[in-house]
């Protein structure tokens, strides 16, 4: 089966488009794989690393929500993108089209649905997003992270869970939690927990036993914080832009401060995390929010926004908790109740139901 992925913009949208294809393979179901994303985007990046996959650029941009002016650009950029998916779509004639959301999941799954070819969607986060809303028309099958997702109304959709990789998913089954404070903002890092950090460092500094790994992604300078935190008194640190290796970060986590992105959030119940969880705040219709309220109502994770985190004693909090085993080994348990590690298998099968139908 030729499969085309439409997904890129974040880690959240690519990786678990990625643990579906490789559950595909495992099944000796995938004969091709096609990706269509921003050349400059991530998605380029890590479907680089995997010499299976066949990358087509196709350059895009979102909608500018807060800058109405420039939305006419915005729909002329995605009217000619729609174009230029067609020529794509037809050369690589896939069996069935797979759109993770996210605005470079726009123009494929149009192109697909004017040329007659199968769709399959997902949405990953607790909110409908707007991409998935518009292309939803198209779908043959509209695919959900979570069973009460808001903003779906009508549309007939299959609860799925959200796919996270099988290393990530193999963590769930390994007792005992790691000796890392993981901080990890998503792939394009987050400056509010990185300052978090700095500012509770002095009392992070107190915890002899523990190790801090810190992913700063674009929004801090990594030797620089560093170098602040080593300041500080926190010698066991390590502070990486980029993390290649996410199912190693978690499984070194005792306890990981994030944003809720849909796959973070995924990630963590799979792998049976706790965490302090910061949605982010300028997160369209606030999904991070409704992404945290799956962990927290279990209570396997303590939330708050982005000023409560800046009035909050950071260090005093992740002190209790590291200190207290009990506690932290509850919240590993109800994280994995929230996990759904079947999730890429579910996708599979939607893909080959519906991509069968070619």
């Amino acid at each position: 089966m030729r499969v085309l992925v439409a997904a890129g913009g974040s880690g959240g949208h690519v990786y678990p488009a990625l643990a579906v294809m490789e559950e595909l393979r495992r099944r000796g179901k995938l004969t091709q794989v096609a990706w269509v994303g921003n050349p400059d985007g991530i998605e380029a990046k890590i479907t680089g690393e995997y010499s299976w996959v066949s990358f087509l650029p196709l350059a895009g941009q979102g909608l500018p929500r807060r800058k109405p002016w420039r939305w006419p650009l915005a729909l002329a950029t995605a009217l000619w993108s729609v174009v230029k998916a067609v020529r794509l779509v037809r050369n690589f004639r896939p069996h069935v089209v797979l759109g993770m959301g996210g605005y470079p999941a726009f123009a494929p799954v149009v192109a697909a649905a004017l040329l007659r070819v199968p769709v399959v969607l997902h949405e990953q986060n607790a909110r409908l997003g707007l991409v998935n809303r518009v292309l939803s028309t198209f779908a043959d099958e509209m695919l959900l992270s979570f069973p009460e997702t808001q903003g779906v109304g009508r549309r007939p959709a299959r609860p799925t869970g959200n796919p996270v990789r099988e290393e990530i998913a193999a963590l769930g089954q390994r007792p005992g939690l790691g000796r890392e404070l993981l901080v990890f903002g998503g792939s394009q890092g987050s400056r509010v927990l990185v300052d978090a950090a700095l500012r509770a460092a002095p009392r992070l500094a107190e915890l002899s036993d523990m190790r801090m790994r810190v992913v700063v992604g674009r929004a801090s300078d990594g030797d620089e914080v560093r170098r602040r935190l080593q300041d500080s008194g926190v010698v066991n640190v390590d502070v990486v832009e980029y993390e290649p290796d996410m199912a190693r970060a978690l499984g070194r986590a005792r306890l990981v401060l994030a944003r809720a992105g849909a796959t973070t959030v995924a990630e963590l119940a799979a792998a049976g995390r706790p965490a302090i969880l910061v949605p982010w705040s300028g997160a369209a219709a606030g999904h991070q929010a409704w992404n945290a309220r799956a962990l927290a109502d279990r209570r396997a994770s303590v939330v708050m926004g982005d000023e409560e985190l800046r009035r909050t004693n950071l260090g005093d909090l992740v002190a209790r908790l590291w200190q207290d085993s009990e506690e932290l080994e509850a919240m590993s348990v109800a994280a994995r109740t929230v996990a759904c590690p079947d999730a890429a298998g579910r996708v599979a099968d939607a893909l080959v139901r519906v991509g069968g139908r070619n």
